[in-house]
């Protein structure tokens, strides 16, 4: 009953929003609606990422998907609802036997103005978490970094409902000159912790960027940023302000670059310590295409709020690489590597090191048609234990689709 309420209004904080802004949109393009199902069969050696005797996971799982989009040259619109059921799995890695994902995002473009409103909520777990930049833009994953850090954090199947909200503003004053301003609300609630070091946390954030254009290649960019977190239960509570100067580069049509530099100061309290602490940060993204290929990278520090009641400077690097092997085939490789260190110098419990290696192949059989299969390498190494943990998975999926236009 819990869930049913939470969905509804979840769905509710999300639609509202989008239903204000869509409804004074002219018509006129086609609203393109995608369902989708598909089945999946895994087997993976170490599903927990543990270091104790552990026995291996095998199963199937049923996806449904409903896409939709829309784009005139005033609005765009996407919005993905998604159901994972898990129809079998053995032993008590997998307790969740189903997720669920509401995602939508709305842009309205001006002549020098842009409104956008972005949302998601979804209930899934830290061990089977689901993403939406796979579904809706992988692309993005290369510009900006992934504020879920909690992977691997735990090693059992413990429910996790988070909701995000984000607004954000942009405003073109002249041809060389833009700014930008975004807040960001992040809810996340655990159910059932015991025995587990996770805590119920909001998060907030503001900020602020400008962009100025040197030349037609080079952009300056600058960036003032405010973030709050409370983990309530335990009564810590982080504040922190950050600067960054950043320059990106078109190298050429194909290639581009984006460097970005700057300073952090933090305040936290907690019912058994308080202070400061400063640290810098630092962002690079790269992108290139060849032909049939592409490669995109990122790495850096960024700093995130962790379910583990902490707030983390996470080290993070991410390669992407895509080609087409053919019209029907494609292959990628995914590399995801990420070394997460509390503020605190007194709480290693979240300080942890965490890559994953993953290369999957791509086969469209017919225009609705799908098979894929992929590989999967974890390691995970914690500061307060010299032993690693190491899983190797394995996954079949075949998937079906039909675009319609409305």
């Amino acid at each position: 009953m819990r869930s049913r309420s939470g969905f509804r209004g979840a769905a509710l904080c999300i639609l509202a929003p989008w239903m204000f802004f869509v409804s004074g949109t002219a018509a006129g393009a086609a609203l393109v609606i995608k369902p989708s199902v598909s089945t999946k069969f895994f087997y993976d050696d170490n599903a927990a990422l543990t270091i104790q005797p552990h026995d291996f996971s095998a199963g199937s799982e049923l996806l449904g998907a409903l896409r939709l989009s829309r784009e005139t040259a005033a609005m765009e619109l996407q919005g993905l609802a998604r159901l994972n059921i898990l129809l079998d799995a053995g032993g008590d890695v997998y307790r969740d036997k189903d997720n669920q994902l509401l995602s939508l995002s709305f842009t309205r473009k001006g002549e020098l103005s842009r409104w956008s409103l972005s949302g998601s909520w979804r209930r899934d777990s830290i061990v089977r978490s689901v993403s939406i930049i796979d579904d809706i833009d992988e692309d993005a994953a290369a510009q900006e970094p992934d504020d879920d850090v909690d992977a691997g954090l735990v090693q059992t199947s413990i429910r996790r409902n988070r909701f995000v909200f984000k607004p954000s503003w942009s405003h073109q004053f002249s041809p060389r000159s833009e700014v930008a301003v975004r807040y960001g609300f992040d809810n996340v609630a655990f159910e059932d912790t015991k025995n587990t070091s996770l805590f119920d946390y909001q998060n907030h954030s503001l900020s602020g960027r400008h962009f100025y254009r040197i030349t037609e290649r080079d952009q300056f960019t600058t960036t003032l940023g405010m973030k709050q977190y409370r983990a309530a239960s335990v009564n810590r509570d982080y504040d922190s302000y950050n600067f960054l100067v950043g320059l990106k580069h078109n190298y050429s049509e194909s290639a581009s670059g984006h460097f970005e530099v700057g300073w952090q100061k933090t305040s936290y309290t907690s019912s058994i310590d308080a202070g400061d602490t400063a640290n810098y940060l630092f962002r690079v993204y790269g992108e290139k295409k060849t032909g049939l290929t592409k490669f995109s990278v990122r790495f850096g520090r960024s700093m995130f709020a962790s379910g583990a009641g902490e707030v983390v400077n996470s080290d993070d690097l991410v390669f992407k690489m895509t080609r087409e092997l053919s019209e029907k085939m494609r292959f990628s490789f995914h590399v995801k590597g990420f070394q997460n260190k509390s503020i605190r110098r007194d709480s290693p419990w979240a300080n942890r090191r965490y890559v994953l290696i993953s290369p999957t192949l791509i086969w469209k059989i017919t225009r609705r048609w799908s098979v894929d299969a992929s590989y999967r390498y974890r390691r995970q190494n914690r500061d307060i234990d010299s032993r690693s943990a190491e899983s190797n998975a394995i996954y079949l999926s075949m998937r079906y689709s039909r675009p319609t236009q409305l």
